[in-house]
């Protein structure tokens, strides 16, 4: 517990200043993290002893990210859609130069998912900066995570009893879950009331955040449990790799997203 504090003390400080200063430091940051979790991912896939191309995914990773920073939000969708066939395509051709025909479609497979999972879902991160000054929404949604997930590994470890998903994460506890999903409704209508939500928004982005934010954590458990690790790196002392701590937000982003310029800024 000493050891995750710290880390924490010292990185969650740096993160929030990047996101509310903005521009380059907010591009700067999403790029650092989307490229050291795509490599976690690929590391993990190479465990299995598949053979992810390693160079297209870093590369298009970046470029989503990089295109999310620079694109007009509100003619993002189709070029985003163009950016993702041409990714397919090349990782495709590129698989070529693997050398590995009888296991080529599962190569295929693990770098594209890799690219959609980090690159893809990473760049909503930067949509969701852009929709305020100084990332409101983003740290809206940065803040209720994480008192969701201090929550849930709290209650969990001290009162848990009954296993959520004991094949995939053995450690998780139905007392954590449902206590991180009612703080983090708490959460969002605190925050909310500073990223200038109404009530009813803020309940309901909670209880969206809520649910969807500990499916993604699952999500990358489910992987880890496949290949049969702990942790996807151990980069962060007392928390393992970047993609350990990012899971919570890769699914969440997208959601949290769309409810905002569907129902909110529409």
């Amino acid at each position: 517990m000493l050891v995750r504090a710290v880390t924490a003390l010292i990185f969650i400080p740096l993160i929030v200043a990047a996101v509310y200063l903005g521009g380059l430091f907010s591009l700067a940051l999403v790029l650092l993290l989307g490229l050291i979790s795509i490599n976690e991912f690929y590391n993990l896939m190479a465990r299995k002893e598949f053979h992810p191309a390693y160079w297209v995914g870093n590369f298009f990773t970046a470029f989503f990210i990089i295109f999310a920073y620079y694109g007009l939000n509100r003619y993002w969708e189709p070029t985003h859609s163009a950016i993702l066939t041409g990714a397919a395509l090349v990782t495709m051709i590129a698989t070529l130069f693997l050398e590995r025909p009888k296991e080529a479609i599962v190569d295929i497979a693990v770098t594209l998912l890799g690219m959609i999972y980090i690159g893809w879902f990473f760049s909503y991160f930067l949509f969701i900066q852009a929709l305020t000054p100084h990332g409101g929404y983003l740290l809206f949604l940065m803040a209720t995570i994480w008192a969701l997930d201090i929550v849930a590994y709290v209650v969990g470890s001290k009162l848990g009893r009954r296993k959520l998903f004991p094949s995939v994460s053995p450690n998780k506890s139905v007392e954590g879950a449902i206590a991180g999903f009612i703080f983090c409704i708490i959460a969002a209508w605190i925050f909310g009331y500073y990223a200038g939500f109404d009530q009813m928004h803020s309940l309901i982005l909670g209880g969206i955040i809520g649910i969807v934010a500990q499916l993604s954590d699952l999500v990358e458990s489910l992987i880890k449990r496949d290949v049969g690790v702990k942790d996807a790196s151990q980069l962060l002392p007392g928390h393992g790799g970047i993609l350990d701590r990012m899971d919570s937000f890769i699914f969440t982003a997208p959601v949290v997203y769309y409810y905002l310029v569907w129902v909110i800024l529409r």
